[in-house]
């Protein structure tokens, strides 16, 4: 301090003026030392100038051990190193970065200041605080609970080097892994992550580390005994040099939304296979018709008989593949009843049975067809050429979703595991669509489809996972029944009254159909047969033709689908005028779950398109005798 223009300073008033600075030194000296974040300051050699109570308790250290001494001798780091050069050379400052010490982390910040003496020198400032106790959850106060009781796991890591500070929740519970496991340097933030997932969820990570951002990703996480679950973590920037996760299990809404969508992919498939099953028969019908007819005219050394026996041939193996398809679109689950699933597991063969469930497990099933289902589902996984086990509990499910396939509640729950090479992912999205086969004995395909269509009619659900190396799972949930046999059924129409016999031969039968083709092949038969016969394209043209008809009518013959209405409330509508009429079904495919299931009314029959001619004329005679 250099004083030119005034006289020189008085002795009295020099001590006044050192006593002030003193006393002011003293205080800021007290404010500092009592600062709960630790304070050193580095001279241009990286020497220890001075440091406060907070850093030398962070370290264990007194006054007399940081004399003489560096920051690198007290806290050894190449990273801090190079980033105090950093300030000292371009004078930027540092803000809080995490750094790694033994068993501490450290938030550290450094600040450039200018040298007392010497003012082209730059010292610097250190701030450090220690958060290793972000490890331990404080205790819980009013209005707060600890984070022990979350349903998730928290962490915070360092988003340079990721690896974690600090962790808590249900960290443990969810990977099996300690909290100390989490926290030791080493890769896990990275080696927690199934491999196929890890490179994507890393790069979208480090993402929103550069741009600060937040982030969610929902992968696989590999847990202590090598098993995998499905996960949603969601990060972000907690404060410079620090990110924030929270972490929970996903596995049950993941294993939901795959069977969500195995349900939508099967049931547009259902309405395919009806639609082309229903349009295929009506062509094909006429082709076969019509050739049989051809096959008839001919005499027995006509050469021309071996093409029509092609064509039939030809036709018969497209009727196979729409019987297929009808067959997939049909509902085929028996009525469900109480049933105890203990004595049905202990009687399956080759499979090794783990009943988890504390007691007696009743579901509502079928017992026949829930066997014949699990022989299913055991021999679609013995490709893995290992033993099946099938392990019995019950399950919640805890997630209400407007699209899930089963609501939230308690349902008995079936897993039946073979470890070995596993599926590759194209084949395990169909594996209960794969329903056309040429050879039953040599394929699942059917078996599943149809094992996979009856669990759905029970009220239950049935998932197929596979990992590579890691072996398939099916898991079926059933729902519970009470203890003790508990019958479903539904109500069957009462037996009508047995009709009288009508005349063998010049019966009237009114045939109703809207494909032309397959009309006139069936009045063309029909008369050959003697019948007299009256035509109509709709419902609506086989009431008028009905009305018009001065004789009786014994017999109707009509397909389920017609354009203007239901073939089945056209008969219910001819048979209140007619009260002796007989009724034949005919169809490629019907909606009408009563009539698939033999709910006829008195009397009738139904006859499955494509059928033979023959089919056709005993079908109508056995009509018309009931």
């Amino acid at each position: 301090m250099e004083r030119t223009d005034f006289e020189p300073w008085k002795s009295k008033e020099v001590a006044r003026l050192l006593a002030l600075v003193e006393s002011q030194r003293r205080y800021y000296e007290d404010i500092v030392s009592g600062l709960p974040v630790g304070l050193a300051m580095l001279s241009s050699n990286r020497s220890i100038v001075s440091t406060n109570r907070a850093f030398r308790q962070i370290f264990g250290l007194r006054v007399e051990d940081l004399r003489a001494k560096t920051i690198e001798q007290i806290l050894p780091s190449d990273r801090l190193l190079e980033k105090i050069r950093d300030v000292m050379v371009h004078g930027i400052p540092q803000p809080g970065f995490m750094l790694e010490t033994g068993a501490k982390s450290l938030r550290i910040s450094i600040l450039p200041i200018r040298g007392w003496d010497d003012e082209s020198e730059t010292e610097t400032l250190l701030t450090v605080d220690d958060v290793s106790g972000v490890r331990s959850s404080p205790a819980p106060v009013r209005g707060s609970f600890a984070v022990e009781n979350l349903p998730a796991a928290v962490w915070l890591a360092n988003a340079g080097s990721l690896q974690f500070t600090a962790v808590g929740g249900a960290a443990e519970r969810l990977l099996g892994y300690p909290a100390a496991h989490w926290l030791k340097p080493s890769n896990f933030f990275s080696e927690r992550i199934h491999a196929e997932d890890r490179e994507a969820v890393l790069t979208l990570y480090r993402s929103a580390i550069l741009q600060s951002r937040e982030a969610s990703a929902e992968f696989r996480l590999v847990g202590s005994s090598g098993e995998t679950m499905w996960c949603r973590e969601t990060v972000r920037v907690a404060e410079p040099g620090v990110l924030a996760g929270v972490l929970v299990e996903i596995g049950q809404r993941w294993q939901m939304d795959q069977m969500r969508i195995t349900a939508e992919r099967n049931s547009a498939l259902h309405s395919l296979s009806a639609r082309l099953s229903h349009d295929l028969n009506n062509p094909l019908m006429i082709v076969s018709g019509y050739a049989e007819e051809m096959l008839h005219a001919l005499g027995t050394d006509d050469p021309r008989r071996g093409e029509l026996e092609q064509i039939l041939t030809a036709t018969e193996r497209i009727g196979n593949l729409t019987a297929q398809l009808l067959q997939f679109t049909r509902k085929q689950a028996s009525p469900a009843q109480g049933l105890e699933l203990g004595p049905l597991l202990s009687g399956l063969a080759d499979v090794t049975v783990e009943m988890r469930a504390t007691k007696p497990v009743w579901v509502l099933a079928d017992r026949a067809q829930l066997e014949e289902i699990l022989l299913v589902l055991s021999h679609a996984l013995k490709d893995e050429r290992v033993r099946v086990t099938v392990a019995c509990d019950t399950a919640v499910i805890a997630e209400q979703s407007a699209a899930a396939t089963l609501s939230p509640g308690t349902y008995a729950r079936l897993i039946l595991h073979a470890p070995g090479r596993g599926m590759e992912a194209e084949k395990r999205k169909v594996i209960f669509e794969s329903f056309l086969q040429k050879d039953s004995a040599k394929s699942d395909g059917a078996a599943l489809a149809r094992a996979y269509g009856i669990v759905r009619e029970w009220g239950g659900e049935l998932g197929f996972e596979s990992e590579p190396e890691a072996g398939s799972t099916f898991t079926m949930y059933l729902p519970l029944a009470e203890a003790g046999p508990r019958l479903k059924t539904s109500a069957k129409a009462a037996p009508g009254p047995v009709l009288s016999t009508a005349e063998t031969l010049r019966e009237t039968v009114l045939v109703v159909d809207d494909e032309p083709g397959i009309r006139a092949l069936i009045v063309k038969i029909l008369r050959r047969e003697r019948y007299r016969v009256l035509e109509a394209g709709s419902a609506s043209e086989g009431i008028a033709s009905a009305r018009k008809h001065d004789g009786p009518i014994h017999l109707l013959v009509t397909d389920v689908m017609l354009p203007d209405r239901n073939g089945r409330e056209l008969a219910r509508q001819l048979c209140e005028a007619l009260p002796e009429l007989k009724v034949m079904y005919i169809s490629g495919f019907t909606d009408d779950e009563s009539v698939r299931r033999g709910d006829f009314p008195p009397g009738a029959r139904f006859l499955q398109k494509p059928f033979t001619l023959g089919a056709l004329v005993a079908t109508v005679r056995e009509a018309l005798d009931r």
